[in-house]
């Protein structure tokens, strides 16, 4: 007998819920199964998951996470994870276009920015999946959860062109290994993520601008085609990635 749409959609929020709130993740794919399989026992006797838990599931949720552990050692690999995959995104880019430049600015708020946004994510999971939140509300927090970090990384990038400070120039030799160095952290990070959408995002970013700006085309046209290029293709492989799990779940729906 398959789940109901209620106790499918509350073991998806718990499993959400707890990595968010930095547990380890075998603990929580097993407190999850032990639950799924419970949840289907009593689901043949006609009941629902609030009287299977006796709590709401916020309430259970923050029960069950406060009995678990803080996985200190993954939040850190994930950290370092991260952030060594956006650097690898930023440096491979300048590397790709010409020489890399950072002022001091840059090289201290990067890291920061980017350790934010994965705190930030993580507790607007937390949020998302522990309270009755609409569709509507749901994706505006995702879209100001996204547009932050950008707003945040183009402030430093004026504020280091407008304020003196000490800056470091990589070229020749130097650019072309760290060139070598972001390919081989972006291929390592997503051997170890076991997903392809980092390579394949590397490629849509840097991919369209390298092909155009080696047409014939004028400056003016390259730089149209160029801010064009990128959200066109960035958009549509998102939009192919929301209409393969949208199939997937469809697909996995029991018959009636």
């Amino acid at each position: 007998m398959p789940l109901s749409k209620e106790s499918e959609d509350f073991l998806g929020n718990l499993r959400i819920y707890l990595i968010s709130s930095g547990k380890n993740e075998k603990e929580v794919d097993e407190i999850v199964g032990e639950l799924e399989d419970h949840l289907v026992e009593t689901e043949k006797r006609g009941k629902s998951v609030a009287e299977v838990t006796g709590l709401t599931p916020r309430q259970y949720m923050n029960q069950i996470s406060a009995e678990m552990p803080i996985d200190y050692k993954s939040i850190f690999k994930y950290i370092v994870m991260v952030l060594l995959g956006a650097l690898s995104f930023v440096v491979l880019g300048d590397a790709l276009s010409g020489d890399l430049e950072y002022s001091l600015f840059v090289l201290i708020g990067y890291p920061l920015v980017f350790t934010g946004f994965l705190f930030c994510t993580a507790a607007v999971f937390k949020y998302v999946s522990s309270h009755p939140v609409s569709r509507t509300r749901e994706w505006t927090y995702y879209a100001i959860l996204g547009g932050a970090p950008v707003v945040l990384l183009t402030g430093l990038l004026l504020l280091s062109g407008t304020v003196e400070a000490p800056t470091i120039l990589i070229g020749g030799i130097g650019r072309i290994c760290a060139l070598i160095l972001a390919i081989a952290v972006i291929i390592g990070v997503s051997i170890w993520s076991k997903t392809w959408i980092m390579i394949i995002l590397a490629i849509l970013l840097n991919g369209p601008e390298l092909l155009i700006q080696q047409s014939s085309f004028s400056e003016e046209t390259k730089l149209i085609l160029t801010g064009v290029s990128l959200p066109v293709f960035v958009g549509g492989y998102v939009v192919l990635l929301i209409l393969k799990e949208k199939k997937k779940e469809k697909q996995s729906r029991p018959v009636m």
